[in-house]
């Protein structure tokens, strides 16, 4: 009773506890990797908010059946912590005006490795979880260059409404989408293990 007491992650069933130090690890590794080596080259940073600058310009002229909206990438010096790195950002225009500015920060990569890191925490068939890591990453990419052209789109008609759909109503859309990528993941394997509980 006293030892139960004293650590309370050995209550937890075997694949709870491999699925939380899993998660740890993860977590710590992306990080360390993130912070050292990826912001300081950008990657992929930039090569994401060139793609997602382009996408949106591209899916903007699809909306509005023109081929007036392009994108224009710069790179400048941003503070991050006590270092200055370079970012890379796009801007979305028409002949009249910028449109959207799209940066690191909206580029979805956190996101995409929070959704595939959560799948790779699970057990499970390693072509299963393959197939769903690379099928969601594609599709919150998707998601999210439908977003920003969306984003442009409500900026451009309706101002008012800009910030509401930029910081809530669209945000809230990807996140469904991913938690929706985790439940049918889980409810397979849930699904698998009832046909085959061996497994």
């Amino acid at each position: 009773m006293a030892q139960s007491a004293k650590n309370p992650l050995a209550q937890l069933p075997p694949e709870v506890r491999t699925f939380l130090w899993r998660a740890v690890a993860l977590f710590i590794g992306w990080k360390l990797l993130y912070i050292l080596v990826l912001i300081p080259h950008e990657l992929p940073d930039a090569w994401l908010v060139k793609q997602l600058g382009n996408g949106t310009a591209w899916t903007m002229n699809r909306i509005y059946g023109t081929d007036e909206f392009f994108a224009e990438h710069t790179r400048r010096e941003k503070i991050y912590g006590t270092d200055t790195v370079w970012a890379t950002y796009s801007m979305v225009s028409n002949s009249k005006r910028k449109v959207l500015g799209i940066f690191q920060a909206c580029n979805g990569l956190e996101l995409m490795v929070l959704y595939a890191g959560f799948i790779l925490c699970f057990t499970g068939p390693w072509l299963r979880k393959l197939l769903f890591i690379v099928g969601g990453i594609f599709g919150l990419y998707a998601l999210n260059v439908l977003r920003s052209a969306l984003l442009g789109y409500v900026g451009l008609e309706y101002p008012r409404h800009f910030d509401f759909a930029h910081k809530y109503l669209f945000n809230l859309v990807v996140y469904a989408l991913t938690f929706i990528l985790w439940v049918w993941y889980v409810a397979g394997l849930r699904k698998s293990h009832a046909h085959n509980p061996a497994a």
